[in-house]
């Protein structure tokens, strides 16, 4: 349980770009639940191997959290490793570096992933704010 959520919580980002805190995490999933469902106490806990029998419905609100299923924190390895990849797919896409695979890419050629990353590049690019042309001045008059 605890490697399982170590590895969630290295693999998201909080708003300032650093992996969020026990608090936060905490912090946003009771604010979603609009009730206590846990505290930041026990996902130190949890990530610390001190306690590894959280309830269904915790272990619902932190595979929400992570967007992952539940069944990401059983001893189902498929699962696991479809989450593995999925999130290192989500990161290559995130930070622009399409070396890592892809559950799609896996035997596309150098070409056609050249391709790919000239398509991410565009997104990119469209992503950014346009320019604001200069105002024009009003006509003058007559």
């Amino acid at each position: 349980m605890a490697a399982k959520l170590n590895y969630l919580f290295e693999r998201t980002a909080a708003p300032d770009g650093s992996p969020p805190s026990n608090r936060q995490v905490a912090a946003s999933i009771n604010a979603a639940a609009g009730e206590q469902v846990i505290s930041h106490s026990y996902i130190s806990l949890l990530r610390n191997g001190h306690r590894d029998n959280p309830t269904f419905r915790q272990l619902a609100v932190l595979g929400d959290y992570f967007d992952v299923s539940p069944a990401f924190f059983f001893d189902h390895d498929e699962i696991t490793a479809q989450v593995a990849e999925g999130l290192r797919f989500l990161t290559s896409l995130h930070t622009g570096d399409m070396t890592a695979p892809s559950p799609r890419a896996d035997g596309l050629s150098a070409e056609m992933l050249d391709h790919v990353n000239e398509v991410m590049d565009q997104i990119e690019r469209s992503r950014q704010p346009a320019a604001v042309p200069p105002a024009a001045e009003p006509p003058a008059p007559f």
